[in-house]
């Protein structure tokens, strides 16, 4: 119940405009016109300057906050690679329990890196299991958050605040999914969660196969598997990538 979570990178006191990762993919890699004009008006309303001005702080902002939320992205996926892999060396059945809010795995980058990760448990026999630290959560906006100006701002902002919270989910869920593992998720009950997770899993099977055809361009692939009998549940992972061969040549 101490367990506190928090971003390792972050933009440190009240910003304006204030900006989450999720609006900051939105308008720079999804070049979502829609999420830039809310970020103008939400400048607008914490800044006394012209249009012009807070189309390039907003510009600005979203450009911060997407390089600090890739790097803090990058890092957590990196951290729990080097954990799966040095599990991979340890004897006995191998269990991950993750537990956080989960976190945006929204760029190509991200999805490479969960990728890795899948790739590295599979090979290691380590499976990972996931407790949502939110518990049950509302995507309604909290005390703390500045007025974003107008009632379209703020129509936006709750739309692109619900949908990043749901998206969080998705990496949590997938790393178990694709592990064989269970995600713990909307309870607030965490410590019989976690009490649950922790419960080794009687049987595990790793199924593999080699694709053919598939040219080796660093492109992802999506992946559903589906069984015959019927009352089944399966947990898989969602896509691979198809890894470019490694160019680099041995010395002599």
């Amino acid at each position: 119940m101490k367990l506190r979570t928090g971003d390792v990178y972050r933009r440190v006191g009240r910003a304006c405009p204030q900006m989450t990762y999720y609006e900051a993919d939105r308008i720079l890699n999804k070049h979502d016109f829609m999420a830039l004009d809310a970020a103008i008006e939400n400048t607008l309303a914490c800044c006394d300057c012209k249009r012009d001005i807070a189309e390039t702080l907003a510009q600005n902002a979203a450009s911060e906050n997407l390089q600090i939320g890739d790097q803090d992205v990058r890092l957590t996926l990196g951290f729990i690679l080097d954990i799966v892999r040095k599990m991979g060396a340890m004897p006995g059945q191998r269990t991950l329990i993750l537990i956080s809010p989960g976190f945006l795995t929204v760029t190509p980058e991200a999805m490479l890196g969960k990728s890795e990760v899948l790739d590295m448990a599979a090979k290691s026999n380590v499976t990972i299991n996931a407790l949502d630290a939110r518990g049950l959560y509302t995507i309604t906006a909290e005390a703390s958050e500045q007025n974003r100006g107008s009632y379209v701002a703020e129509r936006n902002a709750a739309q692109y605040r619900g949908y990043s919270m749901t998206l969080n989910e998705d990496v949590m869920a997938e790393l178990s999914d694709g592990t064989g593992g269970t995600f713990f998720h909307n309870s607030n009950d965490l410590e019989g969660g976690l009490q649950r997770l922790t419960v080794v899993p009687e049987w595990v099977y790793v199924l593999e196969f080699s694709p053919t055809g598939v040219k080796q361009d660093g492109s992802y692939h999506p992946l559903k598997v589906k069984v015959k009998d019927e009352g089944l549940r399966v947990e898989a992972r969602r896509g691979y990538f198809a890894f470019r061969p490694s160019s680099s040549k041995a010395k002599d």
